[in-house]
């Protein structure tokens, strides 16, 4: 069993710093992936006007019919 003090400090140290490497590579090898997957997610905008008139529309000039 460890008693020198600042032998266990080693020990906790290490085994901190293990840890961080182990979450720096799984982070290394993910956030390429996330990158990309979040990339091909992202939702296109899109604009009516860029389609012309609404099919509804008889005139054909998008003003549509007024019934009045």
């Amino acid at each position: 069993m460890v008693t020198d003090e600042k032998e266990i400090m080693r020990n906790t140290v290490d085994s901190v710093q293990k840890e961080r490497r182990g979450f720096l590579k799984k982070t290394a090898y993910a956030a390429p992936t996330l990158i990309a997957m979040g990339t091909l997610m992202k939702p296109k905008s899109a604009k009516a006007d860029d389609f012309g008139p609404p099919p509804s529309d008889p005139n054909g000039d998008g003003q549509g019919t007024t019934w009045e």
